[in-house]
């Protein structure tokens, strides 16, 4: 099970810990925005057996920035979310979960 841990924020955007249930960091996840035009989402994670985990309450996250952020329109935000270096495409990943 993880957490996410607010570490940063200010008018621009947030950084958030994501963290185990003992409290170690285990990866990040931080968004920066623009007016209500461009949204920038980074994420990283480190443990492996948190995989699934973090792709599915990530997913929430971003669901939820794009809304309050970019409104109900068809602007998508920048992603860039990773795992031990490989990209993760936390919409596919969510998609083959639902199927």
């Amino acid at each position: 099970m993880i957490f996410f841990q607010p570490e940063f924020r200010n008018e621009q955007g947030e950084i958030i810990n994501v963290v185990d249930t003992k409290g170690k960091a285990i990866g990040y996840i931080a968004y920066l925005y623009k007016d209500d035009k461009d949204l920038y989402i980074m994420g990283q994670l480190d443990n492996p057996g948190e995989k699934q985990n973090f792709i599915d309450i990530t997913a929430k996250y971003i669901d939820g920035l794009k809304k309050s952020i970019l409104g109900e329109g068809e602007k998508e935000p920048n992603m860039f979310i990773h795992f031990g270096g490989e990209l993760i495409d936390i919409d596919k990943d969510t998609q083959e979960q639902s199927e």
